[in-house]
């Protein structure tokens, strides 16, 4: 029949095979060929299928190592015959692949194995995620994992009973949780039969697969499903079956990557395989039936799931994801003894490996993962963010997560080449601003904007003084230091910088010109007295460094005018003036650029600096000044001027990314709409709570500054502080601008729902004070 239908002749050998009838023809003429007969129960759309997806893989994917389909003579893909009592059979023929099979090889189980195994069916899952074929979810057979319930009346034919009570809890929680969760994981054709059977290695070098045979089981499922199929060949010699899920795991993920939801389900599938495989191998024991052909050993199926279900979830998920690098999430919540030890293990190795740093809180939050407005600790709380002021669009906002994967799997380089990305991110952050801001510098944070721009300054001006306004910062190198006298000014007078004098605060609470029609004015005067004090120091201001939001200053209202008259003074004597848009800018308070909520004008402005949200937590600082002052300063001092990571190309892509989120969901408007709103029901609060002295602040930026009495405005710094433990103990996240002011700094993609949170929660802590505190409430 072979050879009058398709030309081949040779010495015939059968094959091991469950279903099918299988020979390898050693052809006369050097090309071996298996020929398979099919069962005569096979439905012809399983074997149909199996050739079209053969087909379907060679096109997308010519060079991965699967049999290649042999057309017989007219041109068919396979052939009908009639056996001796006149049942049909369908004939096929495929290409011979060499090789030693995987489970044979004992050198083969090594990690490296493995991995190039997952990689292999990740290839072939990957090639076949655009296949279609009608008869996909009717191939019906005893190891699909969708339908592992259909076993679970033969757990019964266990005869071990600890075995037997394994199973039924797989089982289980396959019906409750498992098989639920594989129904929203990507669900495509897969071959779901790669066990080490049906993988072939080198026999020169058995790490490299070299073929995967027999597509008698594939159809729909989960691409998990194609996972713990080839994880499932556990060698006698091992007792660590996570390893080989995290082998196989992170070579699939190297070529098909995995997505969360499947990450955290290979355990559960895996377990759910071997007990699937176990049931399947007793039942056949205890009713006699033949044993599987292609299962020569099957006792490491209960070896496996037994050590496996004894490691436990959470250590496997946690593998499973560093593997894959995935973020790794701590205990479940309900497993409070090992939440406790990996927290406190945490807490000493941050000691041990970064020091005594500074962090929020008194007991640090160990925070795992965060979206949109929340934050999410290791035990799945959920914190409400109105504090960190860097993810200003949202935490891990979905378009920009996407830029920075996508460019980073581009190009990731400085910009001393020629890259589109840069070029279109400085053209689109100046669009509108003056023709004099027309040029970006890109680094990495606001501090380096800061101290790059002061630098500027001090080089074109000639000068080397500072003024800036007190309780500023300005970030964390040595210059900006100098720059930030939230940091010294508790220190002795002797011990501040003499080349930098601070000003007074436009304090309009409790300033002294609050209440002055001349405020504004009155405290620009200052300007002069900070000049001339430089001037008896020997030292001239090269520059007024602000952040127009005066967010450390307490998130001051400044009067209006008041940065204009400043501005106007300190160039007048050969200054620049710097706007710190690190924490105004982007949006924050009310329109993009901080300076213009402030009413600072264009034409004062020499230098903008940004930071923070402007690449929403992804590293990336910007210095806007224009091209005639940059030529000057690279013509003068600092020719060779370079930052290797400043403007690579994956930050500006997250720069772009942000600036697309801004403009397609209205941020600015909206954030100051909604800030307005915040505002309002604060203002709200204060008629009933007198520890509310202010509420200021513009857009998505408040300040709430509490007062132990409305009339001496006694700073309330003790229940401060406790206010901030206190609404942590809700779960939501704020902090201080001052010892006595709450710095509100929600992302901008907050509604009127995230503020009904936040106030009521405040409210309540407010109430609980005025019960153990009497006397800072109105009665």
């Amino acid at each position: 029949m072979v050879a009058s239908r398709y030309g081949i002749d040779g010495t015939y050998r059968q094959l091991v095979s469950e279903r099918d009838l299988s020979l390898r023809i050693e052809s006369t003429d050097g090309g071996d060929v298996v020929v398979k007969i099919s069962n005569a129960s096979e439905p012809e759309g399983v074997v149909d299928m199996q050739v079209k997806a053969l087909q379907h893989i060679f096109e997308r994917d010519p060079a991965l190592p699967v049999p290649r389909v042999v057309p017989s003579l007219a041109g068919a893909p396979y052939e009908w015959i009639e056996d001796e009592r006149g049942s049909r059979h369908m004939v096929r023929v495929l290409t011979f692949l060499s090789g030693e099979v995987m489970e044979r090889v004992e050198k083969a189980f090594s990690a490296r194995t493995r991995f190039n195994i997952g990689a292999t069916v990740g290839r072939l899952a990957y090639a076949l995620r655009d296949f279609f074929h009608p008869y996909a979810g009717s191939n019906a057979h005893l190891w699909d994992i969708s339908r592992a319930l259909t076993l679970r009346p033969q757990i019964a034919e266990i005869s071990e009973a600890r075995l037997r009570q394994l199973c039924a809890e797989i089982f289980e929680r396959a019906e409750r949780f498992t098989l639920p969760r594989l129904l929203k994981t990507r669900r495509q054709v897969v071959h779901q039969d790669s066990h080490g059977g049906n993988i072939l290695v080198d026999p020169n070098d058995s790490t490299s697969p070299v073929g995967i045979i027999d597509f008698g089981d594939m159809g729909y499922n989960s691409i998990v499903a194609d996972i713990v199929a080839a994880s499932e060949t556990f060698s006698k010699f091992d007792d660590d079956p996570i390893a080989y899920l995290c082998d196989v795991t992170s070579g699939f993920d190297s070529t098909y990557p995995l997505e969360e939801n499947e990450i955290d389900l290979i355990f559960d599938a895996m377990l759910l395989r071997l007990a699937m495989a176990t049931v399947i191998v007793e039942a056949r024991e205890a009713t006699g039936e033949s044993r599987i052909p292609h299962i020569e050993d099957a006792s490491h199926y209960p070896r496996m799931m037994e050590l496996l279900s004894r490691q436990g979830r959470a250590q496997a998920v946690r593998r499973l994801r560093q593997a894959c690098r995935f973020p790794a999430y701590g205990a479940a919540r309900d497993d409070g003894d090992q939440l406790a030890h990996d927290y406190d293990a945490l807490r000493h190795g941050r000691e041990a490996h970064l020091g005594p740093i500074w962090h929020f809180y008194e007991k640090p939050l160990h925070i795992t993962r965060a979206r949109g407005a929340w934050m999410y600790a290791a035990d799945g709380t959920a914190y409400l963010d109105v504090y960190n002021n860097v993810p200003q669009i949202g935490h891990c906002h979905p378009h920009v997560a996407k830029a920075i994967y996508r460019q980073a799997s581009a190009l990731n380089t400085n910009t001393r080449y020629m890259c589109d990305v840069a070029v279109e991110y400085a053209a689109r952050l100046t669009a509108d601003l003056p023709d004099h801001l027309d040029t970006c510098i890109f680094v990495n944070s606001g501090s380096e904007a800061n101290d790059l721009a002061m630098q500027i300054a001090m080089s074109l001006s000639k000068h080397d003084g500072g003024l800036i306004v007190d309780q500023a910062y300005h970030g964390c190198t040595d210059l900006t230091t100098a720059l930030s006298n939230e940091s010294w000014r508790h220190l002795p007078p002797d011990a501040h910088p003499r080349r930098i004098e601070t000003l007074m605060a436009p304090d309009m609470y409790r300033g002294p010109f609050a209440n002055d029609p001349e405020a504004a004015a009155n405290y620009a005067a200052d300007a002069d007295r900070g000049i001339a004090t430089l001037r008896e120091r020997g030292h001239r201001p090269a520059a007024f460094m602000v952040d127009t939001a005066l967010c450390s200053s307490g998130v001051l209202r400044a009067p209006e005018n008041y940065f204009n008259l400043v501005a106007e003074k300190v160039r007048s004597v050969g200054g620049f003036v710097i706007a710190d848009e690190v924490q105004a800018g982007c949006g924050r308070i009310g329109t993009f650029w901080g300076f213009r909520a402030n009413g600072l004008k264009d034409d004062n402005v020499d230098f903008i600096t940004m930071g923070k949200p402007v690449g929403n937590g992804h590293p990336l600082g910007v210095v806007i000044l224009s091209s005639a002052l940059l030529k000057r300063f690279l013509d003068g001092t600092y020719p060779l001027f370079f930052s290797t990571f400043g403007g690579n190309t994956v930050a500006c892509a997250a720069g772009m990314a942000v600036l697309d989120v801004i403009e397609r969901e209205d941020l600015v408007s909206r954030s100051a709409d909604i800030g307005d709103y915040l505002r309002q029901e604060l203002r709200r609060l204060a008629e009933r709570h007198a520890i509310i002295g202010d509420v200021r602040g513009l857009g998505m930026m408040t300040g709430v500054e509490l007062v132990s009495d409305r009339l001496t405005k006694e700073p309330a710094a003790a229940q401060t502080e406790r206010l901030v433990q206190d609404m942590l103990a809700r779960n939501i996240l704020t902090g201080r601008a001052t010892p006595n002011t709450l710095k509100l700094r929600p992302p901008l993609i907050w509604s009127r729902e995230e503020v009904d949170i936040f106030v009521g929660a405040f409210d309540d802590c407010l109430e609980r004070q005025r019960q153990t505190l009497p006397g800072t409430h109105l009665e």
